[in-house]
């Protein structure tokens, strides 16, 4: 079997059908679908047992409440496919996507790197250019996209060697927000060849109410600390200089974003992690940013979000 597609269910009766039906519909057929029902309390598990009684393709896993993180692990542990692709529950995929991998896996790469269309919202989602005559390692791939300014770290963007994350115990952390952040780059730098396709493949479906589009950031605040703090104390051990500096530097720009976008400022100091910024600030645009911000988180987003209005 050549993909195990794995899709974390809670409470998805208004979409499981449409995303489902997507892989059902593949044109090619050498794959298994598993769904982790994550304890859901409306009509998403009845719904899973129906397609599996209706496709041998389909396995359902019913499980306690646990989190994205912990779905996808679940599915991971019962995955048999060369091949790992997540795809959640209110997205949908391409009909000729597996199609498409299935010609590159022949290379036998770690991971295949695949392009998203937004649906109901503006996403960018975009990586460096395509070229698939050229095989990155994953850490010559990280290097070149944040250089580039083009890393997105969404999971579902990948297909993934599914002996590239055994072998390397990689799973998803329990218990957080912004999982993906902390898992993408750990398999990239695990990854030995990796390739960008360019396959315009997933639909990523922006919804109000989402986990993504709610207001208060103040748990996505916390859990990006933690991601910081863990990632942190990967990077700083790589002996490549000038990838290093890039990796640190962009969890300092992506907590002061998290910081701007949250209005963490109306929470309390607790928020605030000037030291963290302070140390991985490492490219003199960033390093500008976090000058200011250490003078005054406050004065920092006043100014960015003044910066922002102009520019638009």
């Amino acid at each position: 079997m050549l993909f195990s597609i794995i899709v974390p269910v809670y409470n998805a009766r208004d979409y499981i059908c449409k995303c489902v039906d997507s892989l059902l519909l593949q044109t090619f057929e050498d794959i298994e679908i598993i769904l982790v029902d994550d304890g859901s309390t409306d009509d998403s598990p009845k719904i899973c047992d129906e397609y599996a009684v209706r496709d041998s393709r389909v396995r359902v896993i019913h499980k306690t409440n646990g989190g994205l993180s912990d779905a996808r692990n679940a599915g991971l542990a019962e995955a048999r496919g060369e091949y790992i692709m997540f795809v959640d529950s209110d997205d949908f995929i391409e009909p000729d996507a597996c199609e498409g991998f299935a010609q590159l896996a022949r290379g036998g790469y770690d991971i295949m790197i695949g392009e998203a269309i937004s649906e109901g919202g503006f996403c960018r989602l975009g990586h460096i250019a395509p070229d698939t005559d050229r095989v990155y390692t994953g850490r010559e791939y990280l290097k070149e996209a944040h250089k580039q300014s083009k890393a997105p770290m969404a999971a579902w963007l990948n297909i993934y060697r599914r002996e590239l994350l055994s072998e390397n115990k990689l799973e998803f952390r329990y218990g957080i927000l912004h999982e993906d952040e902390q898992f993408t780059p750990r398999a990239f730098l695990a990854a030995g060849s990796v390739v960008v396709t360019g396959i315009p493949f997933y639909h990523y479906v922006i919804r109000n109410g989402s986990i993504t589009q709610k207001k208060d950031k103040r748990k996505n605040a916390a859990d990006m600390y933690v991601i910081c703090c863990e990632l942190e104390n990967i990077y700083s051990k790589i002996d490549d200089r000038e990838l290093k500096d890039l990796l640190l530097d962009s969890l300092c720009a992506k907590y002061m974003s998290l910081f701007c976008r949250g209005g963490l400022c109306r929470y309390g100091r607790e928020y605030w992690h000037k030291d963290i910024v302070k140390r991985n600030a490492r490219l003199p645009r960033t390093r500008k940013k976090a000058f200011l911000y250490g003078i005054s988180p406050r004065l920092y987003c006043f100014v960015n979000n003044l910066f922002g209005k102009t520019r638009g």
